[in-house]
């Protein structure tokens, strides 16, 4: 069998119907090019079937947190590119050598455990890191290039290890990690409610949400993947990054030379500030020379969740620095973040200073927290108000009254609905026109993507097949719902599932053009209790086959899409995220299993201990409660917390303001200011320690803002490369030493206390905390 793909691309002679036709629409529709306008105020003409960044995606990139502005290119194009060069996503490609072969299978299988593990693990960290696609990329080419070095029979050694085998190893990776999203629930159960669900049954739970939003991806192919316009942003880079690791020359040499020294480096470097010198994670000089007052904390610290603003602090730790990625990142982005920071600063020192909502200092109720409290700001006792079967201890209520929140979690609550809505109102105000040449569905060759007419060559996964998977997947999730303490009946599960195959078609349309994703979690939460009251349990169900099947449809468009560019057959995009999925699963519960079983009395406490946290569980199990219990009873208009409801409608409205002012004064660039960006960062941050914030400002301006000006040549080369090696080697070292030494895996070899590593009652930084409050 001739090799295909090994190496770098070349462009051989392809006699095939499908290319033919592909050539031609990509030739028929350049006049008719989309221009999107990146977050650095630059928009690119970019033919999106044959064009893409030549520096890893540095012209078009734009992270999932950030919505971007497509515009007719006859609009665009007078200021677009600014001399930035592109290269062309080729439309040859070699179609011979194997792709699903052992050894591709072995790397993807391989890359799936490591990647849920350490997703899962950062679940349980003061600060969250996900596994990077681009990453994910780098190892298998490292991996499947070492596998090619070991001798064997055709069926291990086809030949040199390709391009697209590397492609179908980081789609497992990726995948995978999408399984802990749904483990927030089954976690909530064991520490929350001590009600342990069978393995068996939480597997099923997973794979079923799971298969769900994969069934309603594969159904809306059609209309989200195949047409030109679905461009998924966030996938370029990636592309563009793989194409440059098997390109010809010195220049792929270098960056995974590069990758591999930094890789390295900042695996041994992890080892001190996370297990030697952990100090090292925040420090504040005011925390250590000011006088220990909780006030002073909640300016200063910043070390662990729910502490304080961390102003002024420094870290020299990546995992609580590069969690928002902050070498990649576009500029405009960073700018929301750093005024989300500030003002939310400022808005929640007012709040609780002032004892704003009755839940203030006055009251003494904690700065910061996710948690449910009495009107004296003590501890709400969920417990005794929530039955065994998640109903609502009517008796103990009459008693005890309603919860309360603290203000600045009430404000929180606001930005969530707030943004949710905001979102799609400002994805449609800068894109109506795109929105609806989408929806009127064309046959016409000139509306489809010509990588998707040259993947017509390969077999599709049949439709039956994705239908299939759903009504398997449905009677999974009716059957795991009966046989569980589920609490949610039948009629709520048909209109969680109807809700979840609306939200993947509606934000999957804003996903597409923009690459935002739309929180649909408190939107869920918010539905599903108002809707269907009174069990907290039926509120978790309902969220995570409401939402996290929704979610995990829109990552499976984007990696059909990212299959679609590579040229890699629909069948195998399918069947390695379908591997994906299910070792993902199995993973994923091992290891939250291991950590809420040797960390329990850790992830229940206020702050964590520097090491894990289980802040992310605890803001799950707060909105659960809520939302279950209470939501006609504090959340309807005239009710204590009617803002929240309330922030769905206002939501609507906020971006119109920016995008009238931006027609009448198209200059002062009103069209940058993007509102569900900035709500959405700071419900974001909330439940994560600030300290890590101002260094990764710092590096953040410096990468964006000096180095890609000044330095372009090496900012093309290898930001992103450098980028992946931290984000990957922090993780390496992270998990080691979190599973193996300090307590995640069963085992814990502490490291002798000292200034550098104080007792783990002390915050890191030193700032005072009451041992007594309780933040989640």
């Amino acid at each position: 069998m001739d090799r295909q793909g090994a190496g770098p691309w070349k462009p051989p002679t392809i006699s095939d119907d499908s290319m033919e036709k592909a050539q031609a629409v990509a030739s028929a529709r350049r006049p008719s090019n989309v221009s999107f306008r990146s977050h650095h105020g630059a928009g690119c003409n970019a033919s999106l079937s044959i064009e893409v960044a030549s520096n890893a995606g540095r012209d078009h990139y734009v992270p999932p947190t950030s919505p971007v502005k497509l515009e007719e290119a006859d609009k665009g194009s007078k200021d677009s590119c600014l001399g930035e060069k592109t290269e062309t996503i080729s439309l040859y490609e070699d179609s011979e050598p194997p792709i699903m072969t052992v050894r591709s299978v072995s790397v993807g299988i391989f890359l799936a455990v490591f990647g849920v593990s350490v997703t899962q693990l950062f679940l349980f960290k003061p600060v969250h890191m996900n596994i990077k696609l681009m990453f994910l990329q780098i190892a298998a080419v490292i991996l499947g290039r070492g596998c090619a070095l070991i001798p064997g029979p055709k069926w291990w050694n086809p030949g040199p290890y390709t391009l697209k085998e590397t492609a179908f190893c980081a789609l497992m990776g990726t995948t995978a990690s999408i399984a802990v999203l749904a483990t927030e629930m089954i976690v909530v159960y064991d520490l929350y409610f001590d009600q342990v669900i069978n393995f068996g049954i939480a597997f099923c739970i997973l794979i079923s949400s799971q298969l769900i939003g994969f069934a309603w991806a594969g159904v809306l192919l059609p209309i989200l993947v195949y047409p030109t316009h679905a461009v998924f942003p966030e996938t370029l880079p990636s592309i563009s990054l793989l194409k440059s690791l098997f390109s010809v020359g010195e220049e792929s040499k270098d960056q995974v030379n590069f990758f591999k020294k930094a890789f390295l480096t900042v695996i041994v470097y992890e080892i001190f500030p996370t297990y030697i010198t952990p100090a090292l994670q925040a420090v504040n000089v005011f925390c250590l020379t000011l006088p220990k007052d909780p006030i002073v904390t909640s300016i200063f610290g910043g070390a662990q969740p729910f502490q304080g603003m961390g102003i002024f602090s420094v870290s020299g730790d990546w995992s609580m620095v590069g969690g928002l990625g902050p070498l990649y990142m576009p500029l405009t982005t960073q700018m929301h973040q750093l005024a989300a920071w500030v003002v939310s600063t400022l808005v929640f020192f007012l709040v609780y200073t002032k004892s704003w909502f009755g839940s203030g200092y006055n009251q003494h109720f904690p700065f910061l927290s996710v948690g449910l409290f009495t009107s004296e700001g003590k501890p709400y006792p969920y417990r005794e108000a929530v039955n065994q079967d998640g109903t609502a201890n009517e008796e103990y209520l009459e008693k005890s009254g309603l919860p309360f929140f603290t203000g600045t979690y009430y404000i929180v609550q606001i930005l969530l609905t707030t943004s949710l809505t905001s979102s799609i109102a400002h994805a449609v105000l800068y894109n109506y026109r795109i929105f609806g040449a989408m929806f009127k569905k064309s046959k016409r060759s000139a509306d489809i993507d010509p990588h998707r007419l040259v993947c017509q060559k390969y077999k599709d996964f049949p439709l039956w097949g994705f239908i299939l998977l759903a009504l398997g997947a449905i009677g999974l999730a009716f059957g795991m719902s009966a046989i569980s303490n589920s609490g949610l009946s039948a009629p709520a599960l048909i209109v969680a599932l109807i809700v979840s195959f609306i939200l993947t078609l509606g934000t999957g349309f804003i996903f597409a053009l923009t690459g935002f994703v739309v929180r649909l979690s408190p939107g869920i939460q918010m539905l599903g209790g108002l809707l269907f009251p009174g069990n907290v349990f039926a509120s978790m169900w309902f969220t995570v086959y409401g939402g996290t099947s929704a979610y995990q449809g829109l990552n499976i468009l984007k990696n059909m899409k990212y299959g679609q560019y590579i040229h890699l057959p629909p069948r195998l995009v399918v069947y390695s995220q379908l591997i994906g999925c299910t070792v993902g699963s199995l993973t994923t519960l091992l290891v939250a299993r291991a950590i809420v079983s040797h960390e329990r009395e850790v992830l229940l406490s206020p702050h964590g201990n520097g090491i894990f946290s289980g802040a992310e569980i605890a803001a799950f199990q707060a909105r659960a409660v809520s939302w279950g219990l209470f939501s006609r009873h504090l959340f309807l208009s005239g009710q204590r917390y009617s803002a929240v409801s309330w922030g769905m409608l206002i939501g609507f409205a906020l971006p119109v303001p920016f995008f009238v002012a931006h027609k009448i004064w198209p200059r002062l660039k009103f069209n940058q200011v993007i509102v569900p960006l900035f709500l959405g960062i700071i419900p974001g941050l909330y439940n994560m320690a600030y300290a890590g914030e101002l260094a990764r400002m710092v590096i953040g301006l410096t990468s964006q803002l000096w180095a890609r000006r000044y330095r372009a040549q090496w900012f093309n080369k290898y930001n992103y490369i450098l980028s992946a090696a931290l984000d990957g080697g922090t993780e390496v070292a992270v998990f080691v030493l979190a599973m193996a030494f300090q307590g995640g895996g069963g085992r814990q070899i502490k490291f002798p206390t000292y200034f550098l590593n104080p007792p783990s009652s002390t915050p890191r930084d030193y700032c005072w905390v009451d041992p007594n409050s309780r933040a989640g």
